[in-house]
């Protein structure tokens, strides 16, 4: 591991700890980072190579970071997460708890928390199941929120909640902890190139 990443992690583990900011004082709000010109991308799941069909994601370039990963999360809602593996529809959205950014020389390094709220535990006992649904749901999420195609990506860490906790462990993926774009970047390079040819 790298000193860069392993610099990274060590600071963001002091930021995600409980208690961290219980005893600061609210800083004042900066204007909210604006995404800008970005070729942003929703995906269908695919049984060869798990993520495909790319669909072009219009949004403002004057769009704020925030706003953008609500649309995104909003567009998972209502197509993945809408009744896929359930008899029914489902009660899945998401919230965007926090987005923080970590200077460094070069430019400041995103990381989103992003909370799946399933009141119903719908995503755990059917998104999540099995070796392929749990790897889907793991690449349909982080190709989605962290736009891993771009230079640089949507977002350079995800971390996502479950009904406000970590996510509990899972059999077949890890999600816990701090999710990179690098993990799933091969799989949307090829969706996405395989598809202009």
């Amino acid at each position: 591991m790298s000193r860069g990443i392993l610099s990274l992690l060590i600071v963001l583990t002091v930021l995600l700890s409980p208690g961290f900011f219980n005893g600061c004082e609210k800083a004042p709000q900066e204007p909210p980072q604006v995404i800008g010109e970005r070729e942003l991308y929703t995906f269908s799941p695919d049984q060869q190579y798990i993520v495909g069909n790319p669909e072009p994601f219009s949004l403002s370039p004057s769009t704020s970071l925030k706003d953008a990963l609500d649309s995104l999360g909003k567009h998972l809602a209502e197509t993945y997460f809408k009744e896929r593996y359930t008899d029914g529809p489902t009660d899945i959205h998401f919230e965007v708890v926090r987005i923080d950014e970590i200077p460094t020389p070069s430019r400041p390094l995103r990381i989103a928390t992003v909370n799946i709220l399933d009141p119903n535990k719908d995503a755990v006992s059917y998104f999540f199941q099995g070796s392929g649904g749990g790897q889907t749901t793991f690449y349909m999420l982080a190709a989605t929120f962290m736009q891993p195609h771009l230079s640089p990506p949507l977002l350079d860490g995800l971390v996502l909640l479950y009904n406000g906790e970590v996510l509990p462990e899972l059999d077949h993926i890890n999600i816990t902890g701090i999710l990179i774009p690098r993990l799933v970047q091969h799989a949307v390079k090829r969706a996405i190139h395989g598809t202009k040819r």
